[in-house]
């Protein structure tokens, strides 16, 4: 099957956030998903293929190159789907490249449904950083200093 590698990187002040709340993580990484599952399913739609998912694998890395904290996704994704066309059987269908307007359009989903995600959670814009409301900060003060330090190095 072919595969496609995807990559989500995150703004700098979500990076220190995601580092301690995996309950946001999880629900980032699930906003992130679905985007990717609809991407595969609405051109394979307009290809004419109904009832169609394609499967992927997401790493949640902690890391930059530098070793400082960067919180991203690496997605490797069936470029393509699967769809049951005879009954019982199920047979795939190789997407075709995404164009950099189609790339550029997925990303604006993501950032979208996102922003909902952190208004929803109270977390616009400057709610994310180091404050008295930080839940690392009220447990281990040190550890928030270093890693909001290391964010700021990306």
């Amino acid at each position: 099957m072919p595969v496609r590698q995807w990559v989500l990187t995150l703004p700098y002040r979500l990076r220190y956030r995601l580092a301690w709340d995996h309950g946001l993580t999880r629900a980032l990484l699930g906003v992130y998903a679905r985007v990717l599952q609809d991407f595969y399913i609405r051109g394979a739609r307009r290809r004419g293929i109904d009832r169609s998912r394609t499967g992927m694998l997401t790493v949640i890395q902690r890391f930059g190159s530098g070793v400082n904290l960067n919180v991203h996704f690496h997605t490797l994704v069936l470029d393509g789907v699967f769809a049951d066309r005879t009954p019982g059987r199920l047979e795939f269908h190789a997407a075709t490249p995404p164009s950099d307007t189609a790339v550029a359009q997925v990303l604006a989903t993501i950032r979208h449904r996102v922003r909902r995600l952190l208004a929803r959670r109270g977390l616009e814009p400057g709610a994310a950083e180091l404050d008295p409301s930080d839940g690392l900060a009220e447990l281990s003060p040190s550890l928030a200093q270093i890693i909001s330090a290391s964010v700021q190095r990306g």
